[in-house]
């Protein structure tokens, strides 16, 4: 018996496993992107830009909001609900806090700096209440609307009824009024 000097090749798998082990796949969402990657949970492929990292490895998009819509239980009233509370809500606070601004002077942009967010989040708990503590994916959306439209009807009632007690809008009640919606928007999320 000879021993032969040449390196004995490494086995070779069967030709149908090499050719699924080699076969390209495209993103489902981006047929032009190549991918060797699936989702954990359908097993669809999907490229980097389309994956979500959790806790158990890669999914899609849609597997992830699948997941979440446990949590959002609102009707679709409930936006409605949101818009008209918040709508009300801005209609009747905003000529008080745009007077209370005006009359304090110096002391109106503290007040506002300080108490605009907690206003924000006052109205949002009134808005949670309103729609049975029901949380739903649009309803910060509606809310954001419902205050605009609240603020711009106030404007308009106020310069018809109250023309030249006090201006519709100031830098402090633009300050209180932008600290108020960021923080009713980033409650109701």
């Amino acid at each position: 018996m000879t021993l032969s000097s040449q390196p004995s090749a490494a086995p070779q798998p069967p030709a149908e496993e090499q050719a699924a082990g080699s076969e390209v796949l495209y993103c489902a969402n981006h047929p032009d992107t190549e991918t060797y990657l699936r989702c954990n949970k359908c097993g669809k492929p999907i490229c980097l830009k389309c994956a979500v990292l959790t806790e158990v490895g890669y999914r899609c998009k849609e597997c992830i909001r699948e997941q979440q819509n446990v949590f959002y239980t609102a009707m679709v009233t409930d936006n409605w609900i949101a818009l008209v509370v918040a709508a009300a809500v801005t209609m009747v606070a905003w000529p008080i806090v745009g007077f209370l601004l005006v009359v304090t002077g110096f002391f109106g942009w503290i007040i506002a700096a300080l108490i605009g967010s907690g206003a924000g989040a006052v109205l949002a708990q009134i808005i949670r209440n309103s729609v049975g503590r029901r949380r739903g994916r649009y309803i910060r959306y509606f809310a954001l609307a419902g205050t605009i439209v609240g603020l711009l009807a106030s404007a308009v009632l106020t310069a018809l009824f109250f023309r030249g007690l006090f201006p519709v809008f100031s830098l402090q009640g633009l300050l209180f009024a932008v600290l108020a919606i960021v923080a009713a928007y980033q409650i109701l999320r």
